[in-house]
């Protein structure tokens, strides 16, 4: 089954953890842009995707969160979109075809990282053509599904999504955004307003990714569950702090795996993790799931 059957049957898919994290930890320096290790240490993007394909994920996010041209050009990047996007896609193929496992391959979409008008001076349009021209490259690589994931307005949730599902040629949508302890984004965004505005416009999965930790997460998702749709979480292990120099988050395995069957419980969908979380977080997660 291609991901949009499997979703529609009814299975709960175990997602992915974090992508920067993990490659931190493998030696890209602080305020270097993941992405650029697409081009610069491919092998380090491969094993970061083994790594979860080995932890037991159902589904796979390419590294390509800050893919979209706007993004890159905080990095200089803008020029080698094409190569960023495709060859992340490669890369986690090359990582899924080598564990012989079914993996579903998602293809990371995150904010321009700029405000629309009339808050900033980015033009929707101008945001939709980078969203639009990133998923048409990730749909040519061939990925199985897109995730606008980690949004804290609804206005540039909803461009990225419609400027997606003109490209994304059925393939399914998922849209997640990112909520604080108020309940609400940092744009003051509610959970029931996010879920009914992006299932409005046509999201296949509609959820809350990155934010404090799962406890906000949970929160959030019970808030969308009225809607009676398909749900995804994704939160952070935690708060970060610093401990002999390295960045520590503190939540462990056992409680992202809790959370897991929690969201079950919830009928959420989609579960995984955000920043802080590794492949020993996706083990726990999925070893808990798989005791059901």
């Amino acid at each position: 089954m291609n991901l949009r059957q499997t979703l529609e049957a009814g299975r709960m898919l175990l997602a992915d953890g974090a992508s920067g994290t993990m490659l931190q930890q493998a030696g890209l320096p602080l305020g270097v842009a993941p992405e650029r290790w697409v081009l610069e240490n491919p092998e380090a993007v491969r094993e970061l995707a083994a790594g979860y394909v080995g932890a037991g994920s159902d589904v796979i996010y390419t590294n390509t969160f800050g893919g979209n041209l706007i993004r890159l050009r905080l990095s200089g990047l803008e020029d080698r979109a094409a190569e960023i996007n495709s060859g992340a896609v490669r890369l986690a193929r090359e990582a899924i075809l080598g564990s012989g496992r079914e993996v579903f391959l998602v293809g990371s979409i995150g904010p321009t990282g700029e405000m629309l008008e009339p808050y900033g001076e980015l033009a929707a349009e101008e945001a939709a053509e980078a969203f639009a021209e990133q998923a048409r490259l990730l749909q040519e690589a061939g990925v199985d599904g897109f995730a606008c994931e980690t949004f804290t307005g609804i206005e540039e949730a909803l461009v990225c999504l419609t400027a997606v599902k003109k490209v994304a040629d059925g393939l399914p949508v998922f849209a997640s955004m990112a909520f604080d302890t108020s309940g609400r984004t940092m744009m003051g965004v509610t959970p029931e307003q996010a879920a009914e505005d992006l299932f409005e416009a046509g999201a296949d999965v509609v959820g809350a990714n990155c934010s404090v930790g799962p406890e906000v997460v949970e929160s959030a998702l019970r808030a969308m569950s009225a809607a009676g749709r398909r749900l995804l979480g994704k939160p952070n292990a935690g708060l970060p702090r610093i401990e002999d120099g390295r960045t520590v988050y503190s939540v462990g395995p056992d409680e992202l795996a809790s959370f897991a069957l929690r969201a079950r419980a919830l009928g959420v969908c989609v579960v995984g993790g955000c920043c802080g979380s590794t492949p020993d977080h996706i083990r726990a997660m999925r070893a808990a799931l798989d005791q059901l």
